[in-house]
């Protein structure tokens, strides 16, 4: 992997060897940086959702004229990714595969990502938005048309809400646009459905382990019609029977008051039947390791010869070494390429000689081991 001119670096070149890489330093080295440059080899703005004009590195009040990540993918046959700015078009992300120029989706097709960060920590008692952009993400490695549906979906629903905000009454307009939100909403609705579906299996069928089994589960309407058997076409045509009939309510509200960016993700702590956000902490971080090992799992059987990355952001910090000598034997059992990072090399000792020690100090790479 090559960075030129991205956030704290002005130039890094780096070959990770497939073994578990373990990224240490101190705090403010530049190790989540190089973890959101993977993150931004997925659809995307990556795991800080950053603007683009805040990807370039800065020295004092200058900033570089553009950045760019470069990745090759070793397999059977290599793959060459591009991704960053052109100084004459610097508001424009630019996306190639093997030199050509590639959509988010193509580039889904090539690698997939998972992460988890600090942010997430609190995921369980935050707001729902957080918990539906989760579920998001973890569809996107299944469904690689996830998110360009999802921004269709957003889009005619706030051209919607501008209509009725308006106060304008344009039947062909309101049609034109539920039309738009129904065949997104039908699709987005199956993607979190089937993402489930699968994930619930994964955890069903895996032993107990430090990381305790969960039961995940989505509330919403339209996800609830796929779980009684509906098609997709019955689901598009409900959803659209729905935003009609609630044009009225709409109106008065300012706002659309039902759809698939109101669902929910709700999670359980299986043993203590307990919801995720009742219990404490340490709970909830096990719940959520757990959740995204059993999808990194889910996805490296369904789609085995697709590289995974998956990205953990201080991920040791707040376990006790029971759970970090359990979280190292899941990493090193799974066929993905794993990504953490800690502010000290102690907290992978589990590993051994089994990891990739890369120390990072101010923005520059050591590979230890």
């Amino acid at each position: 992997m090559r960075l030129t001119d991205f956030r704290s670096y002005d130039r890094l070149d780096l070959k990770f060897d497939g073994r578990p890489a373990a990224l240490f330093g101190p705090n403010g080295a530049g190790k989540t940086n190089l973890l959101e440059a993977i993150s931004l080899l997925s659809p995307g703005r990556g795991l800080r959702r950053a603007k683009l004009d805040a990807l370039a590195r800065k020295d004092g009040e200058r900033c570089a004229p553009a950045w760019g990540i470069n990745a090759r993918l070793s397999g059977e046959d290599e793959t060459k990714i591009a991704i960053g700015q052109i100084p004459e078009a610097p508001r424009r992300r630019t996306q190639r595969v093997d030199g050509k120029a590639a959509t988010g989706t193509v580039i889904g097709g090539h690698i997939a990502v998972m992460w988890l960060t600090p942010a997430q920590d609190r995921l369980f008692t935050g707001p729902a938005g957080e918990r539906r952009k989760f579920l998001d993400r973890l569809c996107l490695p299944g469904f690689p048309k996830h998110g360009q549906m999802t921004l269709r979906y957003n889009k005619a629903r706030a051209d919607r809400n501008r209509l009725l905000s308006d106060g304008i009454d344009d039947d062909l307009w309101f049609d034109a646009l539920e039309t738009d939100m129904a065949s997104c909403g039908a699709q987005i609705a199956l993607a979190r459905f089937e993402t489930l579906k699968q994930l619930s299996a994964q955890i069903k069928s895996r032993p107990e382990t430090a990381f305790p089994k969960s039961t995940a589960v989505i509330e919403g309407e339209a996800e609830a019609l796929y779980a009684r058997g509906e098609d997709s076409v019955d689901v598009e045509r409900q959803i659209t029977a729905w935003l009609k009939s609630d044009r009225g309510l709409d109106r008065r509200a300012g706002r659309t008051l039902r759809g698939v960016h109101r669902s929910d993700l709700i999670v359980h702590h299986s043993p203590k039947s307990m919801p995720a956000g009742d219990c404490s902490t340490g709970e909830q971080k096990a719940l959520l390791i757990g959740l995204i090992l059993a999808q990194a799992r889910t996805q490296s059987e369904s789609h085995p010869t697709r590289p995974l990355a998956l990205l953990l952001d201080e991920v040791a910090a707040h376990l006790d070494e029971h759970r970090r000598s359990a979280l190292a034997e899941e990493l090193l059992t799974l066929p993905v390429h794993s990504f953490m990072t800690g502010t000290d090399a102690g907290l992978f000792e589990a590993f051994g000689d089994r990891a990739q020690m890369i120390q990072i100090t101010d923005s520059s790479a050591e590979i230890c081991s």
